[in-house]
């Protein structure tokens, strides 16, 4: 096996057309500290506007930490990523500080905050299709030549979008892979 020559496979280009058909999305999420937050209630949600998209779904103090949770989606989710590093928690503060009053501001710092579309290796962070994606997902799961297999929550047909979906394949496609090596 060693000593054969790659060969370009006919299955190639159908894998990379059923790619064209699931583009990835942005759910992006962002991590503020808050000092001294007891005085805020564990596990509330908190949505920074409900009358636009430009906005943020707050986790107030998730399983009872000193933290707030952003989450951002979508276009302004890009957005946002192009404003460069600081941008999610930025604007975070200025909605939180709309919704609890402005003198939480001094308590609130940034932790991290994600960039999915900027990552190179990952250029979003879920697939999502429309009419076809089924199929566009089953191409993509499918092995090529029983040599080279797939994985991730795009090549799942039920869990797709999902962490769970991700493993899921994963395992399907190291088992196909092991059955692979034995034959």
């Amino acid at each position: 096996m060693a000593n054969e020559t790659l060969r370009f496979s006919p299955a190639l280009p159908d894998k990379l057309a059923a790619a064209a058909h699931l583009p990835l999305g942005v759910a992006d999420k962002m991590f503020l500290g808050i000092e001294g937050g007891d005085d805020l209630p564990a596990e509330t949600r908190l949505y920074g506007a409900t009358d636009r998209v430009e906005t943020g779904s707050y986790t107030l103090r998730p399983f009872g930490r000193p933290v707030i949770d952003g989450y951002f989606g979508g276009t302004f989710a890009r957005e946002l990523e192009r404003q460069g590093d600081g941008a999610f928690a930025a604007f975070a503060i200025e909605q939180i500080c709309a919704a609890l009053g402005n003198d939480v501001r001094k308590r609130l710092h940034p932790i991290i905050e994600s960039a999915w579309a900027r990552d190179p290796y990952a250029l979003g962070a879920y697939s999502y299709g429309g009419e076809g994606a089924a199929a566009a997902r089953a191409t993509l799961a499918a092995a090529v030549d029983g040599r080279l297999f797939f994985a991730g929550e795009h090549c799942s047909e039920v869990d797709f979008s999902t962490a769970h979906g991700a493993y899921r394949s994963g395992v399907t496609a190291a088992s196909e892979a092991i059955s692979a090596l034995q034959a």
